[in-house]
């Protein structure tokens, strides 16, 4: 038993001063390869007008096809939040002092919390401009996602029309039964 708890305690020490070993990659390890390679449109996208929507995105992944689809996914995302987010905001905030005078310690907790929510149709959003690069065995893919704006106002008063059409083809359908249960109640009425 005295065996075990000591192989135990040595491999509990082993695997701690392990995880605890300096790292030799950390921020400031991290690869300028995403910097070298950034496209101009990234680090400075044009700005959205009253025609366009734009927003840069990126992304990475071992599989080609879903670093783009990540980078577009992000890009949609960017749009959306220009055209309408909706935010919620938490925040915490603990303070207590403990002992007296210069022996007094000071407990200070700050805690923060953001929530966004977007809800929006994108219509006509694709990709205007695409760059791929392979940062050893990553893809690195740089969407411009764009979106006009004059289409999708046109869409969406479309559609308000065609809502609008049906509103009012229900409404003259009720009318309508409405108006055949009154001649109804009204020829019962003079048979009586």
């Amino acid at each position: 038993m005295r065996l075990r708890l000591a192989l135990a305690t040595t491999v509990a020490a082993c695997v701690t001063s392990a995880c605890g070993a300096a790292r030799t990659g950390g921020p400031a390890a991290a690869s300028r390869a995403p910097l070298r390679d950034m496209p101009g449109w990234y680090r400075s996208p044009p700005k959205s007008d009253g025609d366009w929507v734009f927003a840069p995105a990126t992304a990475t992944s071992k599989d080609l096809q879903m670093a783009f689809d990540r980078a577009e996914m992000e890009g949609r995302l960017g749009i959306a939040t220009q055209l309408e987010v909706k935010y919620a905001a938490l925040t915490r905030r603990f303070s207590e002092e403990t002992g007296l005078a210069s022996d007094a310690e000071l407990l200070k907790e700050y805690e923060q919390s953001y929530k966004a929510v977007v809800s929006q149709v994108l219509v006509g959003s694709r990709s205007r401009e695409r760059k791929l690069v392979l940062e050893g065995s990553v893809y690195r893919a740089w969407v411009l996602m764009e979106m006009p704006v004059g289409e999708a106002s046109r869409q969406l008063v479309e559609r308000m029309a065609q809502q609008q059409a049906a509103y009012a083809r229900l409404r003259a359908t009720e009318a309508y039964k409405e108006l055949t249960r009154e001649v109804e109640k009204y020829e019962a009425s003079r048979k009586k």
